[in-house]
């Protein structure tokens, strides 16, 4: 049995842009568009790591270093 990747990618890369978008909406009514690129960014990363696993560890920004 093999599964089928493409869809399974799909859904988790819609389900962080939808929360992403969201997320960046949800305190301020009309964030300036980094902030709600970030978030998309920032949640998108978080729905693959839901459902894949990656070889490398999680590496999580540190701030001043970007």
């Amino acid at each position: 049995m093999k599964p089928k990747f493409r869809p399974v990618l799909e859904m988790a890369i819609e389900e962080g842009v939808r929360y992403g978008y969201n997320r960046a909406h949800k305190h301020i009514e009309n964030p300036q568009e980094s902030v709600i690129v970030d978030s998309i960014v920032e949640q998108v990363m978080n729905s693959l790591d839901d459902w894949f696993d990656f070889d490398e560890p999680k590496q999580y920004p540190v701030e001043g270093f970007e």
